[in-house]
């Protein structure tokens, strides 16, 4: 069992692919206009349902999407076929992302645009209350249904276990019942991912009058989530157990987009330590930072050879900021009352402490408060920080509410 690969670089959030064109017109060449134009708008949709949780989606109605060529930045087209009067294309639509976020702020909608690593999803099949759980069976229509699902195109890369013998001499369903944490994040690792759900299914009723129950455990938070769907229509047990993987897909996703929502009445500023083995440290932490969506801007206080010293604006607080420079290698701690960057990804961990005062870079910029070991405390900004945010004591923290502003 093979899980869909698609994973959302962070960089190509603002990039929709795969947009299926087919219009028809007088001619070809009105048909391959109206195709692009409603690829495009069609496109919209698509990067709007990224980004807004599902109780937000119904306020999108108010934006207009005819305005969506505005928002384009440029597009590309790839596997175009014509026929008398019909174009039909495959579309990859690429927006700005300020045009976006302007219009989202504008109307009111809250949305997120941190990219999660990657969710590995255990899909456990209990047939009734006497039955017992299964999930490496190949009796587990329950995990069939999974991977019958459309790939995740949104802020969560979705990834299904292969269910070899690895999987099954590493993870019983004992240690998933258990929800043994340490055992299903080392096992989580194989595929590249920090965080687990465990996605529990039963059929509650015979097929025409009931319905799947489906049961959400999110190993990173401890959350669970219930909800029952209903079978509609002429649906097979196949076809319902489809509809509920994909809405219990979308149970997750949206618990990512709320944990991540762009708070942009709440900003704050950090001065971090980043420690070093050589420059080459530095380049990728600073990379990385400028990957990570709640930070809007840094700034470079000082560096020597085995230390740096980084100033961060970022928006919404300090949990969400952690959460989403873990999405980027990036570690985020508080440790020898100074806060501290640690690169995730690195080889081997640089482990320092900073109780000797001496350790601190040598050169802090001008204007700027020198001991960098104050432990975090409100400040008030000065007028000529548009966005509420202050230089301070270096380690500081600063809270500015909307109330605050006015």
């Amino acid at each position: 069992m093979l899980a869909p690969g698609f994973v959302l670089a962070q960089q190509e959030v603002f990039t929709v692919t795969g947009v299926p064109v087919d219009a028809r017109g007088g001619t070809i060449t009105e048909a391959r206009a109206q195709g692009l134009q409603e690829g495009q708008i069609e496109a919209l949709d698509r990067l709007l349902r990224r980004l807004v949780p599902t109780a937000y989606q119904t306020d999108l109605r108010n934006l207009s999407t005819r305005d969506a060529i505005d928002l384009v930045r440029d597009f590309s087209v790839s596997n175009e076929r014509t026929a008398s009067g019909r174009y039909l294309a495959d579309l990859t639509v690429r927006f700005r992302p300020e045009s976006i976020r302007s219009t989202l702020r504008l109307a009111g909608v809250p949305f997120a645009e941190t990219v999660s690593k990657p969710i590995t999803v255990v899909p456990i099949y209990q047939e009734s209350v006497v039955s017992e759980p299964v999930i490496w069976s190949d009796s587990n229509p329950w995990m069939d249904a999974w991977i019958r699902l459309p790939q995740a195109m949104g802020l969560v890369p979705r990834q299904l276990p292969f269910g070899d013998l690895e999987d099954l001499s590493t993870l019983s369903i004992e240690d998933v019942q258990a929800r043994d944490q340490v055992r299903l994040q080392t096992w989580a690792s194989r595929y590249g991912a920090d965080d687990v759900v465990i996605a529990l299914a039963s059929p509650l009723s015979s097929l025409g009058s009931g319905s799947v129950g489906v049961t959400l455990y999110f190993t990173r938070t401890g959350a669970e989530r219930r909800l029952g769907v209903p079978a509609t229509g002429g649906q097979t047990w196949s076809e319902l157990f489809i509809a509920a993987a994909g809405q219990a897909w979308a149970v997750v996703e949206d618990q990512w987009k709320k944990e991540n929502m762009l708070q942009f009445d709440l900003s704050g500023q950090i001065t971090a330590l980043v420690p070093l083995n050589s420059l080459e440290d530095w380049l990728t932490v600073r990379s990385r930072l400028e990957q990570v969506p709640m930070i809007d801007r840094h700034e470079l206080q000082a560096i020597t050879r085995g230390l740096a010293q980084v100033t961060i604006y970022y928006l919404g607080d300090e949990d969400q900021l952690k959460l989403a420079m873990a999405q980027s290698d990036l570690g985020f701690f508080w440790q020898d009352e100074a806060w501290v960057i640690e690169d995730l990804a690195a080889e081997t961990n640089i482990i320092q402490t900073f109780e000797d005062y001496n350790t601190a870079p040598s050169m802090p910029v001008p204007g700027l408060q020198s001991s960098i070991f104050s432990q975090p405390a409100e400040q008030v900004p000065p007028p000529s920080y548009p966005v509420c945010l202050a230089m301070g004591r270096p380690s500081g923290v600063l809270r500015v509410s909307s109330a605050d502003k006015s």
